[in-house]
């Protein structure tokens, strides 16, 4: 027999009360209006979209910004689709995705809470990582994929335009970037660029899966770590990479640190439910993959030399 705090057992969805589903309800609004506010502003600069949506207070040229509105949730919802395809497979019960609004790209994901326990670390493991993973990967084809349709457009008037520092408000993104477009590593950072739409929904979900990644208390990348590595050696690692995130956070680093961090600390710090079988590990291959994934993660929240840091 083992005693469990309250904490650590799986909440049921009919033990939320009215205050927390209302504030789940919330913050999926609130998510939705951050998400076409990131769409509708990546077309500010754009002199056409200004002159008809700002001047001339016509609204037809709002759609332009559907794609990136769409791309983004799309992006956010395969983030999900992964997480319950294996659970699943495992027989793990998920409870409904929470959707957490950002300022800077849109949405952050969805908190997505376990409503049973693991049967195994490996089952925990390849449900936290099939999430963040997935749309890792997809979000880095969509940014090198938006980068070789803007070099052949025959046309980019209908592009959104974004500084030139945001090709170098990320090591990975910078790099990627030096590989499909070496050109526009070399613009002035203050000069506008046109981007072709799928860049920013890349982007976008490149910096959403990157901070899901870190190995920190409930987030996917805590329950990764906690499979990797043991319970114990996973609320070390949660402690100082909280550490580190304050620092950030305080430092005024970035932005997208410093509001990642204030949610980590008011919902997602404590450990997650444990495996039925806590004992058996994980292999080789599964913790390699979590530490590649991870060090994609941070390369995407380190800034490229000479780049103003995250956004």
């Amino acid at each position: 027999i083992i005693a469990l705090a309250k904490e650590v057992e799986p909440e049921q969805e009919l033990e939320r009360d009215l205050g927390t589903k209302s504030l789940a309800a919330f913050s999926t609004v609130c998510s939705i209006l951050t998400t076409f506010t990131y769409g509708l502003s990546a077309y500010a600069l754009n002199p056409a979209f200004f002159q008809s949506v700002v001047k001339e207070n016509d609204i037809t040229a709002v759609p332009l910004c559907f794609p990136i509105f769409f791309g983004v949730l799309a992006i956010s919802a395969l983030h999900e689709v992964g997480h319950f395809v294996a659970a699943k497979r495992y027989d793990v019960k998920l409870g409904l995705p929470v959707p957490i609004p950002s300022l800077q790209v849109g949405a952050f994901g969805s908190i997505t809470p376990l409503r049973s326990f693991p049967s195994t670390r490996t089952a925990l493991f390849d449900v936290a990582l099939s999430g963040p993973g997935l749309s890792m990967l997809v979000s880095m084809a969509l940014l090198a994929s938006g980068l070789v349709l803007t070099i052949s457009a025959q046309s980019i008037a209908a592009f959104p335009i974004v500084p030139a520092a945001t090709m170098k408000s990320s090591f990975l993104v910078g790099s990627i970037v030096s590989v499909v477009a070496p050109k526009m590593m070399m613009v002035p950072l203050s000069q506008p660029v046109p981007i072709h739409p799928a860049f920013l929904v890349g982007l976008a979900g490149i910096l959403m899966s990157a901070v899901n990644l870190l190995p920190i208390g409930r987030l996917d990348g805590g329950r990764a770590s906690m499979s990797a590595w043991g319970r114990r050696a996973a609320s070390l690692i949660s402690f100082l990479s909280l550490l580190v995130l304050a620092f950030y956070s305080f430092s005024g680093f970035s932005g997208i640190i410093a509001f990642w961090g204030a949610i980590v600390v008011l919902t997602q710090r404590l450990p997650d439910i444990p495996a039925v079988d806590e004992v058996t590990g994980i292999g080789d291959l599964r913790v390699n993959s979590y530490l590649a994934l991870l060090s994609l993660a941070l390369l995407a929240l380190l800034p490229f030399p000479g780049g103003v840091g995250p956004i």
